[in-house]
C-alpha cells in the first residue's frame, strides 16, 4: 500500500510539473516528432551504403574500435576522446542482449545494409535524448539560476539551423552541447550554494564535458575560476580548489584519454585536422572579405544561427559586455554575478575558436549556442522591464524576427522531406544511360556526395561483392591519361567560382576544353541558398551535406 501511494504521488508530482511547465514540454515533444520525422535521412538502407553525413560512420566506427580495441584513434574512425563512445557502448548494449542490433557482424560498409539502418537509426535516438536533456537543463538554469522567462530562452536556444541539423546526426556534437550545459547548472548550483562537495559534483560533469570532445577545454580554466569566482573570499580554500583540479583530471585520464595513456591509439591524425588542415586554406576561397574572421562573423555565423536570432545574439552580448565594463568601473559585481560568468564563459569558448580560423565553423560553432541563448534571453527579460510602454512594439519586432528565423530554420527540416538530388540522379541514370557504361568519378568517392547507385556500385565491385551493377566507374582527375565519355562531377559551382585552385575546377575546366557538355544537372531546394546566398556560403556553413550532382557526356 505505502509502495502503491508513494507512485501515486510521483505521478501526480510529475503531472503537475508538466502542467507548469507546459511551453516547454510543449517544445519538447514537437522537437523529438521533427527528429523522429526525419530520422531515416541519409543513414544507410538498400539504395546505398554509408552515410551521407559520413562523420556518422566514423563515428560508429569509433563506437565499434573503442569496444575492440580500446581507442578510437585508429584508422577510419573518428578521432578524439573516448567518453562519448564508451557511453554510447553502454547505450547499446540492451538492444545487442536483446538481439536487436549486433554492430560487429558489419565486416563491410556494403554488407547487411537493412541492420545498419536499424542500428543508424538507434544512433540517432542517442543524439535525441542527449537533445531533449539540453532543451530541459537549460530551462532549467533560465527559470532557477537567471530568474527570467524560460520559454524565450528554449526558443532562442532551439529554433536555430545548426541545432536542428545536427540533432539528426549521430555525432558528439549535441552531446557535448547537453555536457556544457549541465556543467552550468551544477556551477550554478554551486554558486547558490557553496560548498565543497557542490564544487566537485561540477567538477564530474565540466571534466564529462572534455571528456566527450577536446574541444570543451576551455571549461577547465572556466571551472578553476568558478571556485574563486562564487566562493566568499574569506571562505577560499586553496586545497578544495586544488581537490576540484584533481578531480577533474582523474575523471579526464579515466573516461577521456585512456586509451593515450596505454599508447593504444595513434593521435597525429586528430591533432593535424584540428589544428592544421582544419585552420588553413583561407587564402585559396573567393569570400569577398580580407580576413577569415570578418567572413565566419558575418556571413557564416548568420546562416548557422538564422539571420533573426543572430540580431538578438549579437545585441544580448553586447549589451553586457558594455553593462560589465560599467560594473568594473563602479566596482560592483555581486548583483549579476550568474550573467557575468556567464558573459565570461562565452569570451572563454569564443576564444578557443580562434586558432581554427576557417575551420571555426559548423557543429564547431554550436558551442556558442547556450550562451547565447541564455545571455540574449536576460537581455530581452531586462528589456521587455525597461521598455514595458513599447510592449506591443517590442511584441511586433520579436515576431518578426521571429518568422524569419523560423521559415529559415525549418529550411532545414523540410530539404531532409523532400526527394534528394543522390536519389533522383540515381534514377535518372538508371533510366537514360545504358547499362555498362564505363562512368568517370573523382576520388574519394565517399565525399563526393554522389548519387546512391555510384557510391553503392563503386564499393560493391572494389570490394568484389557478387553485385550486379548497372554501370562500371573509374576514378579520374584532370590529370587522367583519358577520360569516360561520362562523368559525374558534384558542387561544380563551388570550385569554379569560389576557389582559386582545386582538382574539381581543373577537371571541369578539361571537360569543356575537351568537348563534354552538361547533359543534366540536379539542384539540391533553392530555398538553401535563400539565406545562404551561394554554394561557398553554404558549404561552409557546415550545415546539411547536400550538393549539386552534374552528368557531362562528351559530345560525340
Amino acid at each position: 500500500m505505502k509502495f502503491r501511494n508513494k507512485r501515486n504521488n510521483i505521478s501526480s508530482c510529475l503531472i503537475n510539473y508538466i502542467l507548469q511547465n507546459k511551453f516547454l514540454f510543449g517544445v519538447l515533444l514537437f522537437y523529438s516528432l521533427l527528429m523522429l520525422s526525419i530520422i531515416n535521412w541519409g543513414i544507410p538502407n538498400q539504395n546505398h551504403p554509408f552515410a551521407y553525413n559520413m562523420d556518422e560512420w566514423h563515428q560508429l566506427q569509433a563506437v565499434r574500435t573503442t569496444i575492440k580495441n580500446f581507442s578510437p584513434n585508429v584508422s577510419g574512425s573518428s578521432h578524439g576522446t573516448m567518453f562519448h563512445f564508451i557511453l554510447t557502448g553502454v547505450y547499446l548494449t540492451p538492444f545487442f542482449v536483446f538481439g536487436a542490433m549486433n554492430p560487429f557482424i558489419l565486416n563491410s560498409p556494403v554488407d547487411l545494409l537493412d541492420i545498419q539502418q536499424k542500428l543508424f537509426v538507434i544512433l540517432r535516438l542517442n543524439t535525441l535524448i542527449f537533445g531533449i536533456l539540453s532543451i530541459f537543463f537549460i530551462a532549467k538554469i533560465a527559470k532557477e539560476y537567471l530568474r527570467i522567462n524560460q520559454n524565450i530562452t528554449v526558443i532562442l536556444f532551439v529554433v536555430t539551423p545548426l541545432w536542428l541539423s545536427l540533432s539528426n546526426y549521430f555525432k558528439y556534437d549535441i552531446a557535448l552541447v547537453f555536457w556544457i550545459i549541465s556543467s552550468l547548472f551544477y556551477l550554478f548550483k554551486f554558486s547558490s550554494k557553496p560548498s565543497l562537495r557542490n564544487y566537485l559534483i561540477a567538477g564530474v560533469f565540466c571534466s564529462l564535458a572534455v571528456a566527450t570532445k577536446i574541444s570543451a577545454l576551455p571549461i577547465l580554466l572556466i571551472y578553476s575560476i568558478s571556485y574563486f569566482w562564487f566562493m566568499k573570499k574569506n571562505k577560499w580554500k586553496l586545497n578544495e580548489s586544488f581537490w576540484g583540479i584533481i578531480l577533474f583530471f582523474g575523471i579526464f585520464l579515466l573516461l577521456g584519454v585512456p586509451d593515450l595513456i596505454l599508447g593504444k591509439g595513434d593521435w597525429r591524425e586528430f591533432l593535424y585536422s584540428n589544428l592544421v588542415s582544419g585552420s588553413s586554406g583561407y587564402s585559396n576561397i573567393l569570400t569577398g572579405f580580407n580576413a577569415w574572421w570578418q567572413y565566419i562573423l558575418l556571413k557564416i555565423m548568420p546562416i548557422d544561427f538564422g539571420y533573426g536570432f543572430i540580431i538578438i545574439y549579437v545585441i544580448g552580448i553586447s549589451y553586457w559586455l558594455a553593462f560589465f565594463l560599467k560594473s568594473l568601473i563602479k566596482k560592483k559585481f555581486t548583483m549579476f554575478k550568474n550573467e557575468f560568468f556567464l558573459l565570461f564563459c562565452f569570451l572563454v569558448f569564443t576564444a578557443s575558436l580562434v586558432p581554427l580560423k576557417l575551420g571555426a565553423n559548423g557543429n564547431r560553432l554550436l558551442v556558442l549556442l547556450p550562451f547565447f541563448a541564455l545571455l540574449s534571453g536576460v537581455f530581452l527579460q531586462r528589456l521587455k522591464k525597461s521598455l514595458n510602454n513599447l510592449k506591443i512594439v517590442i511584441w511586433i519586432i520579436f515576431i518578426l524576427i521571429f518568422v524569419i528565423q523560423f521559415y529559415q530554420s525549418a529550411i532545414m527540416i523540410y530539404i531532409k522531406w523532400l526527394p534528394d538530388v543522390r536519389v533522383l540522379s540515381s534514377k535518372w541514370m538508371k533510366e537514360n544511360l545504358a547499362k555498362g557504361t564505363l562512368i568517370g568519378v573523382e576520388n574519394i568517392p565517399i565525399y563526393q556526395l554522389l548519387p546512391d547507385v555510384v557510391i553503392k556500385e563503386f564499393y560493391s565491385i572494389d570490394r568484389k561483392f557478387n553485385h550486379s551493377a548497372s554501370f562500371s566507374y573509374k576514378v579520374i582527375d584532370a590529370s587522367s591519361r583519358s577520360i569516360p565519355s561520362i562523368v559525374v562531377v558534384t558542387g561544380k559551382e563551388l570550385d569554379l567560382y569560389y576557389f582559386k585552385k582545386s582538382q574539381k575546377k581543373q577537371l571541369v575546366e578539361r571537360l569543356m576544353r575537351e568537348g563534354y557538355r552538361e547533359k543534366i544537372e540536379f539542384k539540391p531546394f533553392q530555398a538553401l541558398y535563400l539565406f545562404s546566398e551561394n554554394e561557398l556560403n553554404y558549404s561552409v556553413s557546415g550545415l546539411a551535406p547536400i550538393s549539386t550532382i552534374s552528368v557531362f557526356e562528351k559530345v560525340k
